[in-house]
């Protein structure tokens, strides 16, 4: 009987010791014994949850048989049993991230090890001072195969190009955020995005169709995370400025333009009998028109969530006063992610969530182009003039004649201001059965409030303008749309065979409305002389019009991919696309692709030590592209025309075509073929990836030239006629490692060739003109079509000894000083045939790089890049350097006189053409650049001055775009110009800016 009891007994102690917890302290190192923060312990099956602090240190309740987890991004889970221990270590390892990591890659994630097409991953924490002021598309001018052009002029959006140009039409790439078609515009909040995937292939983008051709970019935005609640706030100013032009003050310029008036004069030109009469003025427009521009952006975000629910929601402020008069914007986002899901059974899990972005952006415009402005306006004028109409200065045929754009005038004078209220995002539910099937529903949805405000006040800003009326025009647009997508995805692994695949039906309608209205004579308050902005306030003639585009695309998709033993995988895709934009016999595309991989390093015989994984790759597949109109197949009706019949003398209005239409439209058809690979040496330190790709795109959308006599008065209908092709090679290296327990650094480093060529140009063509740019058959698109210039003519004798083969004087009206044009054709002048091939618009070869380095709480980013292979025209020097039209000079201009006969630029003449024709080569330059785009150094403060509330507390300091290498002589190699046919043309565009920002982040 007491051994029954004591048996009892020592049951009941043990049950009573298992339930009961204690507090268990513990402490988490790396296979370095480092310390590992942030890492979540958490009781398995229970909501007891805490995280290690910055000495890997933690501390929770567990009693004794509970199972603790241990758990962070990029290190394995460590799993242990409770048995009374009063303290606890824990050593993680790292996960080979480069392989396990997950990627995006449309209406699925795949992992990296078993990824066949050509993806890069941009995460913005591991550039975590990276400065972004303008678009997303911004901070991807360090991936490879990606050419991103930023726009230095607020609000203004750069371009982004995937491996070259295969289209005539828009080439921008395809933006999906959160699983919905979007764009990543002005309005779009940097601060939010988790990760970028750039789908660069036909692999990787073919599940989207007839919109992949240009490729696409996934973005994932910031989820919330099992805990408690994290609190992060960040601040950051930005104080940026121009380069400025080398020009002329009042008395140099003063000097430079008698001598152009006085060599005119000495040629005999009737038309000039002395010299100009200079203005009193003494401007320095760039230090007027340039300042000091200031951008601020603070970003607040709250995250966390149970075991079941999950929460992320952010706020965003950024204003940017601008660099330049007349311009400034603002920018307001509210975003919520949200998830919840609940287990029914072991078996079944249903998902219900949203992402949803409410943002406003509201900007006051440019009216006139200032880069130009400041060149093109003289220093002897000066920015107030009482003379003239409105009472600025500005050029005028008694003094100093110039067409130049007084830009305080035009910014006074006009005021156009845009506003857009945009509500994006997606409200999803997903259905989970039994580890093989996921059924997930998508609304996603996209509604814009456009706000256009446009008033032109009575002035003038220019010579010879005339005295127009004041005008109001005001333009109402409203966009939607929405994606409905439906898709069942399969996973299913069993013994060394797994499978996972995607089946899916999406449908998209699209909604575009604007109306608009106008009036002259718009009233100005008597008590502020500021103008009315409504058009009731205006008094006569009235002017309203409006229009709407629709469109709807249904498809249906699918994708398997197939892993046998980590060795030998294998995809394919297919999705068929049925859109409005095309007549019924042409409205319905296919689009398939298929891929193979294998992980060599995964066969028995292969034993090199010092390489942890090595793939080959291969695909092939087919995308689309429609840049047609929404309603260009159609024959439209027009209906201006007017006539009167009788003795009536109020007229009749009609209905006419004017322009031909063409039924035969279809897409735009890219194949593309890419082969690489993707190792791994030296224990995870070194990764290399290597891509070959050639993509045609077949049927690409040409404007068809017809008479005028046919009827035909609405422009060029498209046809699909041309072939375009580009072939390239990128290679991307990325090292990291430590020295010693606190230094840590990374390096990467890729580069990319790329060669565009046109097959065809379509119905016989063989060549295509553009200014200053030819484009032919064999040939890139737009390359440098100009007559080579040789230098300045001494003498008198080397002007009578530039002949021809036959003897004939090439250039008779030419003058010591001139410049000497080479005769290319032979013919004894100096004519448009005379033009050659000087180079292409389209750079052959890119760089990028980013290095990094962190130690004892200092961390460093060298963000560079560089394009090269390419020349690039000078706008502004053709400008500045012609002086046959007034404007402002180079103050280093040399000019030849028969006392300065070495000089090294032509002689001025003013109203005279022959050293300032605007097809000679003279401001062709290399535009070869290496640009170091951002250097960042930032500290994180010491858990240890914090306190047990704050989680981090960081601050850093970045430099933006103030070392450039390069020999272009105009204010910004990396300038934008979005037309294809002469992409190198500098016309005055704006800079990017030089910069530095001041930044803090503070996490609760």
């Amino acid at each position: 009987m007491i051994r029954i009891f004591l048996i009892i007994t020592l049951v009941v102690t043990t049950m009573m010791t298992y339930g009961q917890q204690a507090q268990v302290k513990g402490r988490v190192v790396d296979e370095d014994r480092q310390a590992v923060s942030e890492v979540t312990v958490r009781i398995k099956g229970e909501q007891r949850v805490t995280s290690t602090n910055t000495k890997g240190d933690f501390v929770i309740s567990a009693a004794i048989g509970d199972v603790l987890l241990f758990s962070k991004i990029g290190m394995v889970v460590q799993e242990m049993v409770f048995s009374g221990q009063t303290t606890i270590d824990i050593i993680m390892m790292a996960e080979d991230q480069q392989l396990d990591e997950v990627v995006v890659i449309g209406y699925q994630t795949i992992r990296k090890a078993d990824l066949t097409g050509a993806v890069s991953v941009f995460k913005p924490d591991e550039m975590k001072n990276t400065t972004v002021t303008g678009t997303v598309g911004d901070a991807l001018v360090t991936v490879p195969g990606v050419n991103v052009r930023t726009a230095g002029a607020p609000g203004r959006e750069g371009k982004v190009e995937i491996r070259g140009t295969g289209t005539f039409g828009n080439s921008n790439p395809l933006y999906v955020v959160d699983g919905v078609i979007s764009g990543a515009n002005r309005d779009f909040n940097f601060n939010d995005i988790e990760s970028i995937q750039v789908l660069k292939d036909a692999s990787a983008a073919a599940i989207y169709g007839s919109r992949a051709g240009n490729g696409v970019i996934i973005i994932t935005t910031k989820q919330g995370a099992e805990g408690k609640m994290k609190i992060d706030l960040s601040s950051r100013r930005s104080l940026q400025w121009l380069p400025k032009y080398n020009l002329t003050d009042r008395t140099q310029w003063i000097k430079l333009n008698d001598l152009a008036f006085m060599n005119t004069i000495a040629d005999g030109n009737p038309n000039i009998n002395g010299l100009a009469n200079h203005f009193e003025g003494d401007t320095d427009w760039q230090s007027e028109v340039f300042k000091t521009g200031i951008v601020d952006d603070h970003n607040v975000s709250f995250s966390g969530g149970g075991r079941d629910s999950r929460y992320f929601i952010s706020g965003n402020y950024q204003s940017n006063s601008g660099t330049v008069i007349g311009t400034k914007s603002k920018r307001y986002t509210l975003r919520s992610n949200a998830s919840a899901s609940r287990d029914f059974g072991e078996h079944v899990k249903f998902t219900i969530g949203e992402n949803i972005v409410l943002s406003h952006y509201g900007i006051d415009e440019m009216d006139t182009n200032p880069i130009v402005d400041v060149y093109r306006m003289l220093p002897t004028i000066s920015i107030y003039d009482p003379r003239n109409h409105g009472g600025y200065g500005y050029g005028s045929g008694p003094y100093n004649i110039t067409f130049g754009t007084n830009p305080f005038a035009k910014e006074d004078f006009t005021d156009t201001r845009n506003s857009n209220l945009r509500v994006r995002g997606n409200a999803f539910t997903s259905l989970d059965l039994f580890s093989l099937f996921k059924y997930k529903f998508s609304f996603g949805f996209d509604f814009s409030n456009d706000n256009h405000r446009y008033l032109r006040k009575v002035g003038s800003w220019q010579v010879n303008q005339p005295i127009d009326p004041s005008t109001l025009t005001r333009r109402q647009a409203q966009y939607s749309e929405f994606v409905f997508d439906h898709t069942l995805e399969f996973n299913k692994q069993f013994d060394k065979h797994s499978i996972s695949s995607v089946v899916g039906a999406s449908y998209q309608p699209y909604s575009y409305e604007q109306v608009w209205g106008a009036k002259n004579d718009v009233l100005v308050n008597s008590q502020t002389d500021a103008y009315f902005e409504h058009l009731d306030a205006a008094l006569r003639d009235p002017r309203t019009g409006g229009f709407q585009n629709l469109a709807k695309l249904f498809s249906v998709f699918g994708r398997v991919n197939y892993n046998y033993a980590d060795k030998y995988l294998l995809s394919g895709t297919i999705r068929r696309d049925e859109s409005s934009r095309f007549s019924p016999q042409y409205n319905v595309g296919y689009f398939p692709s298929g891929s193979l991989g294998w992980r060599v390093s995964e066969e028995s015989f292969f034993n090199a030590s010092w390489i942890d994984d090595l793939k080959i790759r291969a695909n092939y597949g087919i995308l689309g592209t429609s840049n047609i109109g929404f309603w260009d197949w159609v024959a439209l009706i027009n209906t201006f025309p007017q006539a009167s019949f009788g003795d009536n003398s109020s007229s009749v209005p009609g209905m006419t075509q004017i322009q031909l239409s063409n039924a035969d439209l279809r897409w735009e058809k890219l194949s593309q073929m890419n082969a690489g690979f993707d190792a791994v040496f030296l224990k995870n330190r070194f990764n290399v990836t290597f891509e070959y790709f050639i993509k045609t795109t077949k049927d690409v959308l040409t404007p068809m030239q017809i008479l005028l006599s046919t009827g035909n008065n609405g422009g060029n209908p498209f046809v699909n006629a041309a072939t375009l092709e580009n072939r390239g090679i990128e290679l991307a290296l990325n090292w990291k490692d430590k020295i010693g327990s606190d230094f840590r650094y990374s390096l990467d480093v890729n580069g990319s060739y790329l060669k565009n060529k046109i097959v065809e140009l379509g119905y016989g063509r063989q060549e295509f003109n553009q200014w200053n740019t030819k484009s032919v058959v064999g040939s890139p698109i737009g390359e440098w079509y100009l007559i080579k210039t040789d230098g300045l003519f001494r003498s008198t004798e080397e002007v009578m000894s530039h002949r021809n083969s036959e003897g004939t004087l090439i250039q008779p009206n030419a003058k010591p000083g001139d410049i000497r044009y080479l005769d290319y054709n032979d013919d004894g002048q100096i004519t448009d045939a005379d033009r050659q091939y000087l180079g292409s618009t389209i750079p052959k070869y890119y760089l990028g790089m980013n290095m990094s380095f962190d130690y004892k709480g200092f961390d460093m980013q060298i963000q560079s890049t560089g394009a090269f292979g390419h020349m690039a025209f000078n706008g502004p020097r053709s400008g500045f350097d012609r002086f046959d039209d007034n404007s402002n000079y180079r103050a280093d201009y040399d000019p030849w006189t028969p006392e300065n006969p070495s000089a090294t630029d032509p002689r001025p003449i003013f109203a005279d053409s022959r050293n300032a024709r605007p097809d000679q080569d003279r401001w062709l330059e290399n535009g070869n650049y290496l640009r170091i785009k951002q250097i960042a150094i930032g500290y994180n403060l010491p858990k240890s001055l914090l306190g047990q509330h704050i989680r981090g507390a960081r601050v850093y300091v970045n430099a933006q775009n103030l070392v450039t290498f390069t020999s272009y002589r105009g204010l910004d190699p990396e300038f934008l110009n979005t037309n294809i046919w002469d992409r190198s043309y500098d016309g005055g565009a704006f800079p990017n800016p030089k910069g530095f920002t001041f930044g803090a982040q503070l996490s609760f």
